[in-house]
């Protein structure tokens, strides 16, 4: 007889986020019987509108959601009906209530949003985290902390997270458990592949925020020195918030700064249709971040059977297969590759690109099916 989980988070989040996105696909695999010898209980989450005040969303957070949290445990040990309570994003960890009759799994995507750093690149320092937050963040951060210190077992993303959680979290267990993708859903052999470019440009594609740590500014400066005769025939997609952020000038403001006029901005909220439309009608994604907590955009683009340039750095570096990782501060490699792009793009005379089969392979790697059966090893390590 399988055992039972029940899933645990905050705020109810939708697919376009990396913390959304990992929770939902975990939801549908133990629904949908994929992870070995587990089944899912319950989610104990909560909706928010969108309007709420600040104190309506911290008093949800500190004092009516834990309180539901206990309340849904203590029922779930009553009825005999859950084995393991997996607290899906460490941003949710002050939920693991105080000697817990249940074993308490947390998945863990990255730390710096609790140890925040600073990174020297190329002469330029990038914040990775908020280096300064305010009270009642410091407070959620302490809570937070302790949270983890109460857990069972906290399963990283990464092995870039797995040595941050030993460093700060050593008398917790923690193992690596990269999150996994439906490979065979973004694969080109399983879809029909969009063969109609937009533009007679060559196009392409760069996901991420305008956080600083996803150097939009770095990648601009580098688009931006390309020669005129070849900058003018590239076309920049830009996909997620663009908007001034941080002290950071708005992505289209960089953009116009370094004389980028073929740019595109989608906005956060693209549909996962018009994502991969974007995809297949791009020579390559650029993914120049300095840190992430996994990377699924570079991963999905693998997926799909799309190219990528990504900085070497953790944790996006983990899933790249050789040749694809670029030196994070090394301008010069960065430009001559992009140029080389757009010369095997001129050189097909507008012919469609291919979609290189051992990409997809690679991704395999990363299958859901993979992930599902390591989740349920870590499940049976405790349940």
């Amino acid at each position: 007889m399988a055992k039972r989980v029940m899933l645990v988070r905050g705020g109810i989040l939708g697919r376009n986020s990396g913390l959304g996105s990992a929770h939902h696909n975990l939801v549908e695999l133990l629904n949908s019987g994929s992870v070995p010898g587990w089944n899912l209980d319950k989610i104990s989450e909560y909706d928010l509108p969108t309007k709420a005040s600040p104190f309506l969303r911290l008093w949800k957070r500190w004092y009516s959601h834990p309180r539901a949290v206990r309340k849904a445990i203590a029922k779930s040990i009553s009825n005999g009906s859950c084995d393991l309570v997996h607290i899906t994003d460490q941003e949710q960890a002050h939920l693991i209530p105080i000697n817990c009759k249940l074993p308490v799994i947390v998945t863990v995507h990255d730390l710096f949003h609790l140890f925040p750093t600073k990174m020297n690149l190329g002469g330029q320092e990038i914040d990775i985290g908020e280096q300064n937050p305010p009270s009642y963040r410091r407070r959620d951060i302490r809570k937070l902390k302790r949270g983890l210190a109460r857990a069972d077992l906290l399963v990283c993303d990464s092995k870039a997270t797995l040595n941050d959680c030993q460093k700060y979290f050593p008398n917790v267990k923690s193992i690596c458990v990269p999150l996994g993708i439906d490979v065979s859903s973004y694969s080109p052999n399983n879809r029909t592949v969009e063969k109609e470019s937009i533009n007679d440009r060559c196009n392409l594609l760069i996901v991420g925020s305008n956080d600083p740590r996803k150097r939009m500014e770095f990648i601009c400066k580098i688009i931006g020195s390309i020669e005129p005769s070849i900058l003018n025939e590239i076309q920049i997609h830009h996909v997620g918030q663009g908007e001034s952020n941080s002290g950071q000038p708005a992505i289209i403001d960089l953009a116009l700064q370094n004389k980028i006029n073929n740019w595109t901005g989608h906005g956060a909220s693209v549909s996962e249709s018009k994502l991969m439309q974007l995809r297949d009608i791009s020579e390559c994604l650029l993914f120049p971040s300095a840190s992430e907590g996994f990377g699924y955009p570079p991963l999905e683009a693998l997926a799909s059977g799309l190219p990528v340039l990504c900085a070497d750095l953790p944790s996006h570096n983990e899933l790249m297969p050789d040749g694809y990782c670029l030196p994070a501060e090394d301008i010069e490699s960065w430009k001559d590759s992009i140029i080389e792009i757009y010369h095997n793009w001129k050189n097909r005379d507008g012919n469609i690109r291919d979609f290189p089969e051992e990409l997809v392979e690679h991704a395999k790697k990363f299958d859901n099916s993979v992930f599902s059966s390591r989740m349920a090893d870590a499940y049976n390590s405790l349940g």
